[in-house]
């Protein structure tokens, strides 16, 4: 996987490609890391094209950035798409920490502010990693898609639905938190998955509160619960990847569910998903 001399690149000050490349268990053409500034690491395949898509991908509280990288290492590479993983300032994403705060006693107006995105510190990160990578590597912006996995899922869902970030689609695995979008670009695509035995962050969220605010912010919701813990599954994987990208050459394609999203009980229109063979360390 990905090599040790990978975290001492990212203290460099100006983006470099690391001289070692990736190494992987089977011989295979060999992807290239590249370090940017404030901590943001890319990934570019040695499949990407001449203009290739782009995945942004969020951590969950902890910053662990590279292990985002390290698990979608090999979609990377079976779909040409370059990663791209920005970091926080602070231990999560700043408006994930302030819609967690409890509130001021009899403070409503503090209590809405909390949970409503209209730009941030970590926001801003975010767009300067673009920035920083597209100066390197020619990514298609038409392509550009923001993911998150927990608290990355929560951040990703309030980012990604500002009219102001033109990204193509947002992905949401375990989101936690209902952020409302200032200003939400309507006819965007989002897909969101959550395990049903999700204990560190609530499906009835998710289920009752997030996927519903979406909707009523214009937003193209694919609702794919699955019965689970705090987790990835590579159901969910495939499937939002595929919509976004379209399906690997060669390979069958990952369908979303059909119908309304089936939030308390399965439905004819909501199957389950099978049980991951791989997912995320549980982490927020």
């Amino acid at each position: 996987m990905l090599l040790a001399a990978a975290f001492l690149a990212l203290a460099e000050p100006t983006p470099r490609l690391l001289v070692s490349p990736v190494m992987t268990a089977a011989p295979k053409p060999q992807g290239q890391l590249l370090a940017l500034p404030d901590e943001a690491v890319a990934y570019i395949p040695a499949t990407a094209g001449a203009q290739p898509p782009l995945l942004v991908l969020l951590h969950g509280a902890g910053r662990a950035r590279m292990a985002m990288v390290e698990h979608f290492e090999e979609q990377a590479e079976r779909r040409g798409i370059v990663l791209l993983a920005p970091t926080s300032a602070g231990p999560t994403w700043d408006v994930v920490r302030i819609a967690m705060e409890p509130p001021s006693p009899g403070s409503g107006l503090t209590e809405r502010l909390g949970n409503r995105y209209s730009g941030s510190r970590d926001s801003r990160r975010v767009d300067a990693a673009i920035q920083n990578l597209e100066k390197i590597v020619p990514v298609d912006v038409r392509r550009t898609v923001l993911a998150g996995f927990s608290d990355g899922a929560t951040f990703a869902l309030a980012m990604g639905m500002a009219r102001s970030h033109p990204f193509s689609a947002v992905i949401a695995w375990s989101p936690g938190i209902p952020i409302e979008t200032s200003q939400p670009a309507r006819g965007r695509r989002v897909f969101v998955s959550h395990g049903r035995q999700d204990r560190t962050l609530s499906f009835d969220v998710d289920c009752s509160e997030i996927v519903p605010l979406l909707q009523s912010e214009g937003a193209l919701v694919s609702f794919m619960p699955f019965d689970g813990v705090h987790e990835l599954p590579e159901a969910a994987k495939d499937a939002f990847l595929d919509a976004s990208f379209g399906p690997v050459p060669g390979a069958p394609a990952h369908a979303l569910p059909e119908g309304r999203p089936a939030c308390h009980g399965m439905s004819p229109e909501m199957p389950q998903l099978p049980q991951p063979q791989q997912m995320m360390t549980p982490m927020r």
